[in-house]
């Protein structure tokens, strides 16, 4: 069993996750991931999706924590309750060629419906970082383990209010706070939003933080269907891609974990239909851009779980994608010679959809 430290040292990289063992990783992505739920994180969105799930998918793709629904918002007293709706998770994509995939999935079932690739039209949504739950006029659920969840109609009672003044009973949605007014009155208070919004749900009363933003209409319950959409064909959707997901990512002052695009085409969703954790007509693609300029301040050898010897930069401690970075591997020693890396180095850093950080280049 992992300790308290062990966990912090995962989650801040001082131990890369490489060098965590199979069984620790599945613990840690769990401990992570229940956290996250509950509104704690320990460590970003980005590491949890960039670096600790692509390891665990590399070395045990068919574990069973991978394939179950991820179970949002635990610890409430309340009886757990069938929700009107069953509430799956979203299959995600990192790259265009998992997108593509997608694509060519679709191709194939609209070909064993005679569908005609021209009328099928995709519709994509910003992927909202907040609480799910399914609004359906007279209770609110949260989404739990995707069939049973627990009323918190409290939150409208609270005075929780529906984005654009829009009315109840739409059907799934996320509670979140305006990434705006989180910046300008809360972000000293709370490390992350998700930390906040637990705070409307929590069966406890609400403190001053949860009240001012109720009342300055800043905390919404934001139906899915109130999101600002793109609409368009296949053709369309492949042509102009980065700037669909651009204009989505852009185009709500909430927190977002990605974009969400789905078939809107009733027939080929239900031939399409899903598996146990999520449907199979519809994706979230993430993305992580990040990058920073860090100085070296030496290069050690790493033995790995494997046996195997790879030089490792530790660096001055940097801020990237929401966590301190100490370290990035170098992958191999022909590659530190070639690019000169070694103390006093300044490297270009990135952490796109890789396992742990990559050195992209040396600049001096």
């Amino acid at each position: 069993m992992l300790t308290n430290i062990q966990i912090k040292n995962i989650a801040n990289q001082k131990i890369l996750v490489s060098d965590v063992t199979d069984s620790d990783l599945v613990e840690f992505c769990f401990i992570a991931n229940q956290k996250y739920r509950d509104g704690n994180p320990i460590t970003s969105d980005e590491n949890y999706d960039f670096i600790f799930i692509p390891e665990l998918i590399k070395r045990l793709p068919n574990h069973p924590f991978l394939q179950k629904i991820e179970v949002e918002i635990e610890g409430f007293s309340e009886e757990k309750i069938k929700l009107p709706v069953k509430m799956l998770s979203t299959d995600k994509a990192y790259s265009w060629e998992e997108i593509n995939k997608w694509l060519e999935r679709i191709t194939k079932f609209s070909i064993e419906i005679n569908l005609s690739l021209n009328e099928v039209q995709i519709k994509g949504t910003a992927k909202l970082d907040g609480f799910a739950g399914y609004d359906d006029g007279s209770k609110l659920y949260t989404r739990g383990d995707g069939n049973k969840g627990s009323d918190i109609s409290r939150v409208f009672e609270r005075g929780l209010g529906v984005f654009n003044n829009s009315e109840r009973g739409q059907g799934p949605g996320e509670i979140v706070i305006k990434r705006s007014y989180f910046e300008k009155y809360l972000c000293n208070h709370f490390e992350y939003p998700r930390n906040f919004q637990a705070s409307l749900i929590k069966e406890k009363e609400l403190d001053k933080f949860a009240i001012d933003a109720i009342s300055a209409k800043a905390a919404l319950f934001v139906p899915f269907n109130q999101l600002p959409q793109w609409l368009g064909s296949i053709d369309e959707f492949k042509s102009q891609f980065s700037e669909i997901v651009s204009q989505l990512e852009s185009g709500v002052d909430f927190d977002i974990d990605g974009v969400v695009f789905e078939i809107i085409s009733p027939k080929l969703k239900e031939h399409m239909g899903s598996n146990r954790k999520f449907h199979r007509w519809q994706i979230a693609f993430k993305e992580n851009k990040e990058k920073a300029q860090v100085r070296v301040l030496s290069v050690t050898a790493q033995v790995g779980r494997t046996g195997k010897i790879t030089p490792v930069a530790e660096l001055e401690p940097t801020q990237l994608s929401g966590a301190t970075i100490y370290r990035a591997t170098g992958h191999h020693y022909g590659l530190v010679k070639e690019q000169g890396l070694g103390s006093g180095s300044i490297i270009e850093l990135t952490r796109s959809g890789l396992v742990i950080p990559k050195i992209n280049k040396v600049l001096k």
